[in-house]
């Protein structure tokens, strides 16, 4: 069993026009509506995979309801904790002509103490039967920066497994509590750096900084141009496989799918890692968001290589 954990859960809308016209008036063509937010994305992955994955996090109001219906229709099961706000709705626009996407995220509910600690007993409870866990995506309004450190505090002390996909404060907190494995991107680890552009050297020279303080296993996902690993074995370079891209939101939600079902299902890191790079990239030739295709992802593995640096 594999739990997922969205704290600022979302109806993803999808709306494709053939050119977005500023200002002006689009018609759009097509219409896809998903239950979304970062960890979601992950479970629909693992889902697709073939694991048995439940969502928890926080869900409210009439698009909360939505959320567990199209989480339903999908046969995950949900354990959503229900929240006075109103959950939000993420609108991306695909550009068909352009090919590119635009992104409008409302920042969702508010969260109150009460329900944060609603949270942290349901998280106690889970991490004592459930040994995997993703923490992914932004913190809803109301929660500290140390939300996802909480969080991992409590995994760790049941001897669960934590997987951390964040970013600012709250993924600097969080690696504090040393997760299993954690994916930031460049931007992500230039934040941290205090700068504005890294080079590999500087994600090779942070990356060993977090596996000695504790994280096992660093993934930097590169978009494109692949992803960089960092274990205790070393340092490990993969390039991102040729597709023909359509849309990458959700990519980075995929790629940590395809690298938690892999550690959770007892492969070698390597092999994980490759599982990890095809699901993005698979995610990325669809319109839909944090879906992949299993047939596609085996393809995809066998044309990647990863060197050792």
């Amino acid at each position: 069993m594999i739990t997922t954990i969205t704290l600022n859960a979302a109806i993803d809308q999808v709306y494709e026009v053939d050119s977005l016209a500023v200002g002006g008036t689009n018609r759009v063509s097509t219409i896809i509506q998903e239950a979304g937010g970062k960890g979601i994305n992950v479970a629909k992955v693992l889902k697709r995979s073939g694991a048995d994955v439940t969502v928890g996090g926080f869900a409210g109001g009439i698009n909360g309801e939505r959320i567990r219906q199209l989480l339903l229709k999908k046969s995950i099961p949900s354990e959503l904790i229900q929240v006075e706000g109103e959950s939000r709705v993420c609108l991306t626009v695909l550009d068909s002509k352009k090919s590119k996407v635009t992104e409008l995220l409302e920042s969702g509910p508010q969260i109150t103490k009460q329900e944060w600690q609603s949270m942290l007993n349901w998280i106690e409870d889970q991490s004592q039967s459930v040994k995997w866990f993703a923490l992914s995506g932004s913190l809803p309004k109301g929660l500290p920066t140390t939300a996802y450190a909480e969080l991992i505090d409590i995994i760790n002390a049941n001897g669960a497994k934590a997987i951390l996909d964040s970013s600012g404060d709250a993924l600097q907190n969080g690696i504090k509590a040393k997760p299993y494995a954690i994916k930031p991107n460049e931007f992500e680890i230039a934040t941290i750096l205090g700068k504005a552009t890294v080079n590999e050297t500087d994600l090779l020279d942070v990356g060993k900084r977090f596996v000695d303080d504790g994280v096992e296993h660093v993934c930097f996902s590169l978009g494109e141009k692949g992803a960089i690993f960092v274990n205790q074995e070393g340092y490990f370079k993969a390039d991102a496989p040729k597709v023909e891209v359509i849309n990458t939101v959700g990519s980075g939600d995929a790629f940590v799918g395809g690298l938690l079902y892999g550690l959770a299902n007892g492969e070698e890191p390597l092999i994980a890692y490759k599982r990890a790079l095809a699901c993005g990239s698979v995610n990325a030739m669809y319109s839909k968001i944090g879906f992949i295709d299993s047939q596609q992802v085996e393809e995809l593995m066998a044309q990647i290589t990863i060197i050792k640096l």
